[in-house]
């Protein structure tokens, strides 16, 4: 329920109940302590494979710039593989990786430990290059 609770924009959640004892157990939360509603655990289910790379899950939201980070890395992406559309949707895009404060929040909150403040630099760099 934290987990879901976290995302960004979503204000509740409506979990599927079969029974009395599926609601007994959600109510629990309600009492439930900080410690017991700590998701960061998961991020140690990271294949190895994944480590490093961004695979658009927007664990690094919100991005006090604004910036949607998941969708920028993909049309970045997206442009390096050769879709040539890709590189028209990010110019639409209201904000772009060069509104990057630095300020190192989406490093701090990424599971695959990507470096994003780093890749915006570089997605910047390749989109003002006109590809």
């Amino acid at each position: 329920i934290q987990y879901c609770l976290d995302r960004p924009a979503v204000l509740t959640v409506v979990p599927g109940v079969r029974g009395l004892g599926d609601l007994a157990e959600l109510l629990r939360y309600r009492e439930s302590t900080r410690k017991e509603r700590d998701y960061s655990a998961i991020a140690s289910f990271t294949p190895e494979a994944a480590v490093g790379s961004c695979v658009y899950c927007n664990h690094c939201q919100p991005c006090p710039a604004g910036i949607d980070i998941g969708i920028v890395n993909k049309y970045y992406d997206l442009a390096l593989a050769g879709d040539k559309m890709a590189a028209n949707h990010y110019q639409k895009l209201a904000v772009g990786a060069d509104a990057c404060l630095g300020c190192g929040h989406c490093d701090r909150h990424c599971p695959f430990k990507v470096k994003q403040q780093a890749r915006m630099k570089t997605i910047c760099e390749y989109f003002r290059k006109g590809v």
